[in-house]
């Protein structure tokens, strides 16, 4: 599945995290390394593909590489932990 840098992607918005690689997310561990995430935002489905950072007790920094481009870095996002076993992931705003 393609991550394409032209994927409408809602500014400040979070969005839950259905799957990495495949699986319902455990724990923020899950995140760790090459990884591809399926996204849901308003019945919308989104999948990104990239490189999870080591988890710090409260969040990851996750780094949405575009394929087509070399695994070009096109997106950050934070994924966190909500109530129960709900992962968000919310892009960076960029300064």
């Amino acid at each position: 599945m393609s991550s394409a840098a032209d994927e409408p992607v809602e500014s400040g918005q979070a969005y839950t995290i259905k799957e990495v690689d495949g699986q319902e997310p455990e724990s923020l561990a899950d995140f760790d390394g090459d990884i591809q995430l399926t996204l849901t935002r308003s019945g919308q489905l989104l999948q990104v593909t990239g490189t999870g950072g080591s988890a710090t007790t409260d969040s990851v920094r996750f780094y949405q590489k575009d394929l087509a481009l070399h695994d070009r870095d096109i997106r950050v996002w934070t994924i966190t932990r909500s109530a129960g076993s709900t992962f968000l992931a919310a892009p960076l705003a960029a300064f």
